[in-house]
């Protein structure tokens, strides 16, 4: 794409890509399956729920698709591994996308998460007389990497008190397993984190939930807007030269999106991914109640959102406010268009 289309053309060019492809997608999907690698940064980590169940149901391989799992370890990791040889698409909340440098210019295919997708929660142990945010100053606050979108929330919200997110002493504490321990062990007395650890140490009476950015009606009022979570995302090249390749996946994932929003227990249960910090059938039904309405309902960004998301990051990073780009230019809702109509969400 060149910087003379505006956003409107470069839309329509991928469509028409998507919309040729997809025509042949039936002799595509039985003769050429394509290898694509999706990048996360945990896989035990609810957030990433439908794109894995999308997988597990078999909807990838319905689309001609073999879809590889990496885990990543850090933001850094997952951007130099995009741009290796082959196909890649990152899993990590759109916000995170506000700030790949100008040169590297990704774009988000589909929404996956339509919040944050986490909650702040607060040691019993340490900190059993919170009453609000002030609290926590000079505490130690767990979040899984310090350019997460964890720290962003807990940054935005104590700014919103009108606090200074520097009154935090943020830890990052890694993994799942690894969040866990930290709050048991006393090396963390806060954490923001997504489910399954939350619900976990919640239901164990370990912390008490104090901030829930899973709702979708406690985000609004925090953040004056619709405050997205993950998305899926990749280069404008992949974009462009591979336009079946995103149909596929997204159509995928929009597929699994609609089988999460009407599954029952027993639906769920019998396809219960693997999850090593979560054995506990109960308490698997129960975060996935905490998290179901956090996930997109269609695989739509609206422009709220995407305005949202960039005032978070302007406010918490006013001095890189001038080095970003243009927000049209971010996502697109073309492939998410399509599978919407196909699948009648």
């Amino acid at each position: 794409m060149t910087s003379a289309l505006n956003r409107r053309q470069w839309g329509q060019c991928l469509l028409a890509g998507a919309i040729g492809m997809s025509q042949l997608s039936g002799a595509w999907a039985k003769d050429a399956p394509i290898k694509l690698t999706l990048l996360l940064d945990d896989t035990s980590s609810m957030t990433h729920l439908p794109v894995l169940l999308a997988e597990q149901l078999g909807y990838f391989k319905a689309e001609g698709l073999v879809v590889e799992v990496l885990e990543q370890a850090s933001t850094a990791m997952s951007m130099e591994t995009m741009q290796g040889e082959g196909l890649f698409v990152w899993s990590a909340p759109y916000d995170q996308l506000l700030n790949v440098p100008r040169k590297e210019p990704w774009v988000a295919i589909m929404q996956t998460g339509r919040t944050p997708q986490l909650a702040l929660g607060v040691s019993r142990k340490t900190m059993s007389h919170f009453k609000r945010l002030q609290d926590l100053h000079g505490r130690r606050m767990g979040v899984s990497a310090l350019d997460s979108q964890a720290r962003r929330c807990v940054d935005y919200a104590m700014v919103l008190s009108g606090d200074s997110p520097n009154e935090l002493n943020h830890v990052a504490v890694g993994h799942a397993s690894q969040a866990i321990l930290a709050l048991r062990n006393g090396q963390v007395d806060a954490l923001c984190m997504p489910d399954p650890v939350m619900t976990l140490l919640e239901r164990k009476g370990d912390l008490d939930i104090v901030r829930n950015f899973r709702s979708a009606r406690e985000s609004q009022r925090l953040f004056a807007g619709p405050m997205p979570g993950h998305s899926l995302m990749t280069t404008q090249d992949m974009v462009r030269k591979h336009p079946q390749a995103c149909q596929a996946l997204v159509y995928g994932v929009v597929r699994a999106l609609k089988w999460l929003r009407t599954a029952g227990p027993s639906d769920l249960l019998s396809n219960m991914l693997d999850n090593p910090i979560l054995l506990d059938r109960a308490i698997y039904l129960n975060a996935i109640d905490n998290m179901r309405e956090s996930y997109s309902l269609d695989g739509m960004m609206t422009n709220e959102a995407a305005q949202t998301a960039l005032r978070l990051r302007n406010v918490l990073e006013p001095q890189a406010k001038n080095l970003r780009r243009e927000l049209g230019l971010t996502y697109t809702n073309e492939f998410a268009m399509q599978a919407r109509k196909r699948f009648k969400v």
